[in-house]
């Protein structure tokens, strides 16, 4: 279960990073810090851009076995961890 990216935030703040840097480079050091600023708070209000783990109808994974699961599969992020447990 791969976590989905949602691509209009991630373009959204991509873009803010290009103009500020140019704007910094051409327009001077006060338009750069407007486009930081702008870029900034947009990604720190804007929608996630990793979607959130699904969990499966029913009853929660139990973190318990999730943390075993981790400790068994070394490398293993959490979304992995609870699809596996899950799927049991």
């Amino acid at each position: 279960m791969t976590p989905q990216i949602r691509w209009q935030p991630t373009l959204v703040i991509l873009g803010g990073i290009v103009t500020t840097i140019g704007a910094g480079l051409t327009l001077g050091f006060q338009y750069l810090c407007l486009g930081a600023l702008a870029t900034i708070t947009y990604a720190a209000f804007a929608p996630s851009v990793i979607d959130s783990t699904r969990v499966p109808e029913g009853a929660a994974a139990d973190p318990r076995e999730v943390k075993k699961w981790r400790e068994e599969h070394p490398g293993a992020i959490v979304s992995e961890a609870i699809a596996a447990v899950s799927e049991r």
